[in-house]
């Protein structure tokens, strides 16, 4: 899949998050890179999470969520359905370390969703 391909698929899976969560990502930065650096990674949250944070930030770099596109790709063997799957349940788990949200709160989420 080529990097426009997987990027539209990321900007679709951003485009359909709830209002409520896209309120909360207001300096966090998305960005689509080949691979992260011991190719292992599906996705990454570079920052501090939200509920680690004391006083202001502002004038701060934003937060960064990396996805690998080498990496969702090889994992879905290609398959275009199961890369947007997994675009948007890594987008999901990136975004729950920003909330600072454990695993049992998105799983939660998920099951709610009827994701699971």
């Amino acid at each position: 899949m080529t990097h426009d391909a997987f990027e539209g698929l990321v900007i679709a899976a951003i485009d359909a998050l709830p209002d409520e969560v896209s309120a909360a990502l207001d300096n966090v930065a998305f960005c689509v890179e080949d691979d992260s650096e011991d190719g292992e990674l599906l996705g990454e949250y570079i920052g501090v999470p939200r509920t680690e944070r004391f006083g202001d930030d502002s004038g701060s770099l934003p937060d960064k969520i990396v996805l690998y596109r080498l990496a969702i790709v090889d994992e879905c063997a290609g398959n275009e359905a199961e890369i947007a799957e997994e675009i948007r349940r890594t987008l999901w788990h990136e975004i729950a370390h920003h909330l600072g949200w454990d695993d049992d709160v998105l799983h939660a989420i998920e099951t709610k969703k009827g994701w699971r």
